[in-house]
């Protein structure tokens, strides 16, 4: 910015030399010291935006720098619980600590406001609730402030799709190809009990036999494990988790009447 201002000042104090007469002389000069406020003001404009690009740098994630920058963010924010405020009710979830790139990524995302008045838009009974996207402009903006990413999948034998599990979404060609989440949409599993027979009959997954009990006791979708990243539970109020389960919804699973996310909130 010292050549910009340089330029012109140097250029002003020509027309002086060249000049004649002490009015001009001095019009000129009153005209140099304009320029000159001019100027800082332009090089302070600038570098604020310097700064303010420089603070977007160290915190946009994108694929190339998503584990280096949610890494960073769980060194700093510790909180291991969420809540969940919707228009059905409230439930309490704690994260599991062995998922830290998806333990933070929902903690930055409850903390920057992200599901601030979305939705759960699809809901199958017996199945599981998704939320966390909306196609309110809004959103988009929030979106693009944060980054658009996937998050490297942590799937863990030990985190199993149980009634009250909550997961990342995977796209289908990430399905096929290294099953990265998405960095906001989630669904929670209310599932049904399995029966034994079921377990008989899909020997393509291998659970253990405290597994095999909740499947059987306490219920879930285990037809989903080792394709998703589970990365913690529901711990208080599954009796939310039921009633959205059973609303009613169209042909394609959105819900009839909005089920609404007030807010996710992290500590």
């Amino acid at each position: 910015m010292k050549s910009l201002s340089s330029f012109f000042i140097s250029f002003l104090y020509l027309i002086i030399i060249f000049s004649c007469g002490e009015n001009y002389e001095a019009t000129v000069l009153a005209k140099i010291t304009e320029k000159k406020e001019e100027i800082k003001e332009i090089e302070i404009e600038i570098d604020s935006n310097e700064i303010i690009i420089q603070q977007i740098a160290q915190t946009y994630i994108t694929n190339s720098n998503v584990s280096l920058r949610l890494k960073a963010f769980g060194d700093t924010n510790s909180e291991t619980n969420l809540t969940i405020y919707t228009n059905k009710g409230k439930m309490v979830l704690s994260l599991y600590k062995n998922t830290p790139l998806h333990r933070a990524n929902i903690v930055l995302l409850a903390k920057k406001k992200l599901f601030d008045n979305t939705l759960f838009y699809r809901v199958i009974n017996n199945f599981m609730i998704q939320g966390g996207n909306s196609d309110n402009p809004l959103m988009r903006d929030k979106i693009d402030a944060i980054g658009r990413y996937r998050i490297p999948n942590e799937i863990q034998k030990s985190n199993i799709h149980k009634k009250g599990a909550i997961a990342m979404a995977v796209s289908p060609e990430e399905q096929s190809f290294g099953k990265k989440s998405s960095a906001i949409n989630f669904y929670i599993i209310e599932g049904r009990k399995m029966e034994e027979s079921y377990f008989k009959d899909n020997v393509g997954k291998i659970f253990t036999g405290k597994q095999l009990q909740v499947y059987m006791t306490i219920g879930g979708a285990p037809h989903l494990d080792g394709d998703y990243t589970v990365f913690g539970e529901v711990v208080s109020g599954i009796s939310v988790l039921n009633r959205i389960s059973n609303v009613k919804v169209d042909d394609y699973n959105w819900p009839k009447k909005e089920v609404i996310i007030d807010s996710i909130r992290a500590y």
